[in-house]
């Protein structure tokens, strides 16, 4: 994220051109955002996996940040390092694969692809463990915790999903 803006000149772009307060849409490209014109005519494939390292600004780069460490951090107490890294990669590459073929006219950066990877796992593990984490006798009367997750995890997507709206942040990777 520092490189991106200071590759920009130390500044961040007006609000009306980038709301996620970051570099401008030619720093993104020259350091690898996702352009499908760039990645097909000039086989620059290396932008399927640099783009999920880029952030369109600080607000998109501190809300991915914050849902890696907390999403990614249970994801990686339950199935190790090595899955979760899996679980990351896979979806993030994919995503920019699809946003490639379905906006093949808008420059996208972001991890979103792998941290909603990593949202679909830990949605996985609550649905496919519901009776256990639900279970009066496992839990007692309290199971508010597992539900204040599930909401937080919903909102997540929410969040996610609108700043998809936004301007070199699209909603493809999420798929």
């Amino acid at each position: 994220m520092f490189a991106s803006i200071q590759v920009n000149g130390w500044k961040l772009e007006p609000f009306s051109t980038n709301p996620m307060l970051g570099p401008s849409a030619e720093t993104l490209v020259m350091l690898g955002a996702k352009e499908s014109t760039l990645i097909v005519q000039e086989r620059e494939v290396w932008r399927i996996f640099s783009a999920n390292v880029l952030h369109a600004g600080l607000i998109h780069f501190f809300l991915n940040m914050l849902a890696l460490w907390f999403i990614g951090k249970a994801i990686e107490e339950c199935h190790g390092s090595f899955r979760t890294m899996l679980l990351f990669v896979v979806p993030g590459i994919g995503g920019t694969i699809l946003s490639a073929i379905f906006l093949p006219n808008m420059i996208s950066v972001g991890a979103s692809g792998g941290i909603f990877g990593l949202i679909g796992a830990c949605l996985a593990d609550i649905f496919m463990n519901w009776g256990l984490l639900f279970n009066k006798v496992v839990n007692g009367e309290n199971d508010h915790g597992t539900m204040v997750v599930l909401s937080v995890l919903l909102l997540d997507v929410v969040v996610n999903s609108l700043i998809g709206l936004t301007p070199f942040v699209d909603n493809f990777t999420r798929k």
